[in-house]
């Protein structure tokens, strides 16, 4: 029978602490050279200081994946624990950004929420899993990869490249929640063209500014409305949102051109194509009705091999589902709630295209993320290492044959 505090008790809960502020003054924003590549060097010789097997993986040039492995005996299921080594800009930060500051319960920095504070408690789990010299049945991978806040070239890599587990924990911040689902998520670009000319004469021109406000008009009103009907039990409802709009010249002069740019998140119950064909049904009507109106819809990152953000879905008896609330249950004294993450993540790579089963589930809550005074509590951060110990123990170890 395996004593698990004395397993936990071998990565301590100011170790924890300590790594997360080190991660944290390791700058690894978006906009830096070799972006990841310091952060990563640290992680990979942290490893090999604890002789667990890591390697590096290379999406982009210098700007390497971490891989570790605690290889099991063979007999039981794979599980991945991974997470984004990258993170935003610091922007206006209060506090300073790479400080790693902890006082008053809470450790500072960017990164801290999202998610360096995850991947000292992912990385403090393997070593206290290889300090305490159990052999788990199923093998336990460690992850950390890049760009994530970009393009997700690191999990892309992984899906194509391995390697391949039985289940996967992205460890996003979700409050210590289990977040057994999300929305997919697309940026839509859609262009408008008009004609322009003199704003002594706008009859002699096509204004692209108003004809996009038909559009959008059109949108709110005959395609937004439809969400409803594909309410999804756990997601919720689809959602649009014009986040930008660019054109024209200047004052004078009418708009010959219009860019319309929108952030669709959806559900489960939709698809990228139905999402697409909806527009250009909305845009073949209003040329229809209008014949200056001309516009073309697509998605915005159409010129790159980027895969599609899909929604993430997970079956809520899944072994792994289990074997996280027996987890989180033990560290925390009580049962974790079921929810859906309000914003997308690298999970859905690895489930829709990689198929290998994922949950998001990490400390921290999504508002401090990216924001002025980004902060982890302490006491996330030692629930999340314990909850990602106990869940590795009890899925790599579990009865297969009852899969």
């Amino acid at each position: 029978m395996l004593n698990h505090r004395n397993i936990l008790d071998k990565f301590t809960e100011n170790e924890v602490y300590q790594l997360a502020s080190e991660l944290i003054k390791i700058p690894s924003y978006t906009g830096l050279a070799e972006q990841e590549k310091q952060i990563a060097t640290f992680i990979y010789n942290f490893f090999k200081n604890e002789n667990i097997q890591v390697e590096f993986q290379e999406p982009l040039e210098n700007r390497p994946n971490v891989i570790a492995t605690l290889k099991g005996n063979g007999n039981g299921r794979s599980l991945m624990l991974t997470g984004h080594m990258d993170t935003v800009p610091p922007y206006n930060m209060i506090n300073s950004p790479l400080s790693g500051d902890i006082s008053n319960g809470r450790l500072y920095g960017r990164g801290a929420c999202d998610m360096k504070g995850a991947l000292a408690c992912m990385i403090g789990a393997v070593t206290a899993i290889k300090r305490s010299g159990i052999a788990l049945d199923g093998d336990l991978v460690f992850a950390g990869v890049i760009n994530e806040e970009q393009k997700s070239e690191g999990t892309e890599y992984i899906v194509t490249n391995g390697p391949h587990t039985d289940a996967a924990i992205v460890g996003e911040p979700s409050g210590l929640q289990i977040a057994a689902g999300h929305r997919g998520l697309e940026w839509i670009e859609i262009d408008i063209i008009g004609k322009t000319t003199h704003g002594g004469t706008p009859h002699e021109g096509i204004n692209a500014i108003s004809k996009a406000a038909k559009l959008i008009t059109r949108i709110e009103n005959d395609l937004v409305p439809k969400f409803k009907e594909r309410r999804h039990p756990l997601i919720g409802d689809p959602l649009l949102n014009f986040g930008v709009i660019e054109g024209g010249d200047q004052p004078s002069s009418v708009a010959g051109r219009c860019k319309i740019f929108i952030d669709r998140r959806w559900t489960p119950l939709e698809s990228f194509d139905l999402i697409m064909n909806e527009l250009q049904a909305l845009i073949s009507d209003l040329k229809k009705e209008d014949k200056d109106f001309n516009a073309q819809a697509k998605r915005y990152f159409a010129d790159s091999n980027m895969m599609l953000h899909k929604p993430l879905e997970i079956n809520l008896d899944h072994p792994v589902i289990k074997s996280l609330k027996k987890g989180i249950s033990s560290s925390i004294g009580k049962d974790p709630e079921i929810i859906s993450f309000l914003a997308w993540t690298d999970a859905s790579l690895l489930s829709n295209y990689a198929q290998i089963p994922s949950v998001v589930f990490g400390p921290g809550n999504l508002k401090n993320a990216h924001s002025e005074d980004e902060f982890v509590e302490l006491t996330q951060l030692r629930s999340a290492y314990e909850s990602y110990v106990l869940t590795a123990i009890d899925f790599c170890n579990g009865d297969v044959k009852n899969d």
